[in-house]
């Protein structure tokens, strides 16, 4: 859809209005994916290119029109979240252009010291795995010393100077350098703030939460296997280990532990939401709600509000129980049609779907009004089959989380603290890497990468990993694939040399032998290299395989 041209007023005493390099512009958006475009032409109405506008900082919310006030400013109305419902994030939107001093972004956080020791044993320059974990809040008997940093902290005005302020206990200037430590001697709950200033006088503040009286209770879930991988018909054995100071022993009983598969994880979940999802219900579909939220029916329905179309809820009601209904509606879900629930809105034609999919999204909607239940908690102690994978889900992963809420200090309430064992399939496929630099996708595959493109897989264990099988295809190079760890430029723990198949589309298996056997978590890389040139369009890696 498009908004309006821009026209730019020297006379403007507006202070925000937009900058005369958008004179002329057109601005053009999407309502479904929420892009905002700036459209440029030459002087005699030619297209010349279009630029993404805000895509840092735009939170638009299906934009429907926009237009420029008098001053400059541009007026964006939004229709929310859901085509044919009362959303309630629908709003007009006023976007200035901000020329002058704009106040610091304060970022808090607190130095886990064990992990920091870890990290500078292995870290690099160019490494991925610099930052630290991100801790907001801690707990821990007195006296408590904590280290504080303000890694994040900006200022988006390039020239500006900051000045630190570290309030330790809320009110009282403790420290005036970016990174600081303290040490808390008397119980009770503490609000840590980092207060950041600029020339302008303009404030940015963040808070942490420091807790003295109690002990975090520590968690851990211990393997003598793989803590990244899953194989075929080896079984995952486990033992969950909890001490607390302050409950000494611990009773088995009080510890819970769960597991999940999940056939179609979603890249954005992140920790906390995976260990919600495992801890309250049975998901009964994962895969039929992963194929709805990839596709457009959100645009027209709810789970239990009516609004272009009827509630998900609503159609499990009418015909759950009806028999051959999981067929009936997988058909109206591909070829389209209306008068089931009215004649004034007809849902569209979805020939795209196959009918396994739609079944499937079908089954996920009647999974809706199904009675929810807890899940089943396993012992301390264990082996898992991992069985419920199948070949179709080259995505599915297995989560075992552990947790253990402890009974509290005099001063500080219970404390609940968890660890998390997330297992992935051997063979993976490089379209689901954590970043494929230099190897365009396209659909679920990659393209074809040049001289030091990389694959990158972060966080994994390589504990008990002796080699790594590949396939791949080469039109006419030959070169090798280096496996780095932690690094770009980190070192090698394995080169295998390749030759061309002779065609893209003629694949090729190749195994490379682990030259230094490593333990633990790392951050893996795959650079493919062929140093003389022409090095182009080198090689296409469709799968590398984690072996033991």
């Amino acid at each position: 859809m498009a908004g309006s041209f821009y026209t730019y007023n020297k006379a403007t005493a507006s202070p925000n209005a937009f900058p005369e390099y958008y004179d002329g512009t057109l601005f053009i958006f999407e309502w479904m994916r929420n892009w905002v475009m700036a459209v440029r032409f030459d002087e005699n109405e030619n297209y010349v290119r279009s630029e993404p506008f805000m895509t840092a900082n735009g939170d638009f919310r299906r934009p429907i029109d926009l237009a420029f006030s008098k001053d400059g400013v541009m007026y964006m109305l939004e229709y929310g979240s859901v085509y044919g419902a009362d959303n309630e994030d629908a709003r007009l939107v006023k976007i200035e252009y901000n020329t002058g001093n704009r106040a610091p972004i304060a970022k808090a956080t607190i130095t886990d010291s064990v992990a920091a020791a870890q990290l500078s044993k292995r870290v690099f320059i160019t490494s991925e795995n610099r930052n630290l974990p991100e801790i907001r809040d801690i707990a821990g008997q007195a006296p408590l010393r904590i280290l504080f940093n303000s890694r994040g902290t900006r200022d988006l005005d390039d020239d500006d100077e900051l000045m630190y302020e570290w309030l330790f206990d809320g009110k009282t200037v403790g420290a005036t350098k970016p990174n600081a430590s303290y040490t808390y001697t008397h119980e009770g709950e503490y609000q840590a703030i980092l207060k950041v200033t600029d020339k302008a006088g303009l404030v940015g503040t963040d808070t942490l939460v420091v807790k003295v009286g109690n002990a975090m209770p520590e968690v851990s879930i211990q393997s003598t296997g793989n803590k990244s991988f899953y194989w075929e018909n080896k079984p995952f054995e486990y033992t969950v280990k909890v001490a607390d100071k302050e409950d000494g022993k611990v009773d088995p009983k009080n510890v819970k532990v769960y597991f999940d598969y999940n056939p179609q994880p979603s890249a954005l979940s992140n920790e906390a939401q995976l260990k919600k999802q495992i801890v309250t219900t049975v998901e009964t579909n994962t895969e039929g709600k992963q194929l709805i939220a990839r596709s457009d029916c959100k645009a027209c329905h709810t789970i239990d509000k009516v609004s272009v179309g009827p509630a998900y809820v609503a159609v499990a009601q009418r015909y759950k129980n009806q028999p051959g209904s999981v067929d009936k509606l997988a058909k109206k879900i591909i070829a389209g049609g209306a008068g089931s629930w009215g004649t004034q809105y007809v849902m569209s034609a979805h020939p795209q779907i196959s009918a396994q999919d739609a079944s499937e999204m079908v089954k996920y909607i009647f999974s809706l009004t199904d009675e929810k239940k807890e899940k089943a908690q396993l012992p301390v102690q264990g082996s898992i089959a991992l069985k419920e994978h199948t070949e179709d889900q080259p995505r599915g992963q297995y989560t075992l989380l552990a947790t253990y809420t402890d009974k509290g200090g005099k001063t500080i309430g219970p404390l609940t603290n968890s660890d998390m064992v997330t297992l992935r399939n051997a063979k993976v496929r490089t379209v689901y890497a954590d970043a494929h630099v230099g190897f365009p996708r396209f659909g679920n595959s990659l393209s074809q990468g040049d001289h030091k493109s990389y694959i990158l897989l972060k966080n994994i264990d390589l504990s008990g990993i002796k080699k790594f099988v590949y396939e791949y295809s080469s039109l006419d190079k030959e070169g090798e694939i280096e496996v780095r760890i932690d690094s770009y430029a980190g070192p090698v723990i394995c080169r295998t040399p390749y030759k061309a198949t002779g065609a893209w589309s003629t694949k090729q298996q190749i195994t490379g032998e682990i030259t230094k056997l490593t333990e633990g978590k790392h951050d893996v890389y795959f650079v493919v290299v062929k140093r003389d040139k022409p090095n182009e369009d080198i090689i296409n890696v469709s799968t590398i395989q984690f072996e033991q």
